[in-house]
């Protein structure tokens, strides 16, 4: 699978509070709360449902000014790691 092409939204099982240095992710199911650092939050914000993990880690790159390679990496770490707790759902995969 091509992992460029995935579209991942915030899950509706959170609730995701924003402050000016980053944000807190309370996962309803367990009350368990994760906190964000503000790049973190960023990314959340690029993802809408609409945007594949490709075109946010470009917007990331462009935001951040960094190689899009580190962006990528970094985009795909994130994800995962927030899909896997349950803080992102995924929309679709092409």
């Amino acid at each position: 699978m091509d992992s460029t092409k995935n579209i991942y939204q915030l899950s509706p099982k959170v609730v995701l509070e924003t402050f000016d240095n980053g944000g807190l992710v309370l996962i309803l199911k367990n009350r368990e709360l994760v906190e964000l650092n503000p790049s973190a939050v960023d990314v959340i914000n690029l993802l809408d449902g609409k945007n594949t993990l490709e075109q946010v880690a470009t917007l990331f790159a462009q935001q951040y000014e960094i190689p899009s390679e580190n962006a990528w990496l970094d985009v795909l770490e994130l994800t995962t790691d927030l899909y896997n707790s349950g803080i992102l759902t995924l929309e679709s995969h092409q």
